[in-house]
Formats: C-alpha cells, structure tokens, sequence
C-alpha cells in the first residue's frame, strides 16, 4: 500500500492572498502547474487551481427572481453572488477555494483518490499535523497507481 507521503510533490508552488490573477496565469503556465497553495506564511489558507481561472471566462448567470404580493424575491441569490465574485475577482483572495479539502501524511493513496474524484480536486495539499509538506495532483497519483501494476 502507498501512502500520499510518498507520492507528494514537495516542490510545489505557493502563493499569496494579493497575487494578481494575471500573474497567477503566467506563473502557473510557466511552471506547468495545475494548481497552488495559497499561504500566509506557512498556513494553508486555500487552493487555487487552472480550474478557477477559467471559471472566469464561464458565461455568468444572473439569478432569476420571482414576484410575490408587490416583493420582488432572488433565486440562487448567494450562489449566484459567490459565481460572480469569483468571475470578476482580480486576486488569488477572491477566486481561490477556501477550507480545502486536504489529506494526511500517512493517507492511503486510495483516500486521496476518494477525496479527488468525489469533490472534483485537481489538488490536493499534504500535511503533517498543521504543517503543509507537499501537494499531490491527478498526475502523481496516475502515476502511482500505474506504478504499481508495473505500467508507467
């Protein structure tokens, strides 16, 4: 059995909350990155993956509403703001994924595939008590998991 330690990327890019989003553009394609972890210092404070900056590209959809006795009533109204919030963020801050879902040290590689595939992850940050130790994407655990049945 594999564990996330031995699979992680401990080189992995860290950013701040007041990156621009353009320079998290150019610096994610230059390093051929998926994603990065969003520090303040050494705290984990979010991802923010290739995923979220296309999201600002995406077709934005105003919420509907509907009348009720002379009031006027939103559907979706804190969806719909969280969507545009994120379209428009200029700032790592505004379009990254808070709280994100992460694994321990010792995780078995089949809980990071679990967690990846059931919340849509591209990233997942490692740690080790509350000490961030490295990131492991789709590809490491590919590669893993054909690794392992002598494929790759």
């Amino acid at each position: 059995m594999q564990f996330a330690h031995e699979i992680m990327d401990r080189d992995f890019l860290r950013v701040p909350l007041d990156m621009a989003v353009g320079e998290l553009a150019e610096l994610l394609l230059k390093h051929n990155a998926d994603g990065a972890c969003v520090v303040e210092g050494e705290r984990l404070i979010g991802v923010v993956t290739t995923m979220d900056l296309v999201f600002q590209e995406k077709q934005v959809h105003l919420p509907s509403f509907i009348t009720l006795m002379e009031l006027v009533i939103p559907l979706g109204g804190e969806r719909a703001r969280k969507e545009l919030e994120k379209v428009t963020g200029g700032t790592v801050a505004e379009i990254m994924s808070k709280d994100p879902g992460t694994v321990d040290w010792d995780a078995p590689l089949s809980d990071v595939a679990t967690l990846m595939v059931e919340k849509h992850y591209t990233l997942v940050p490692v740690l080790k008590g509350d000490h961030l130790q490295g990131v492991i994407g789709k590809r490491d655990l590919l590669r893993a998991a054909y690794a392992a049945r002598g494929l790759a």
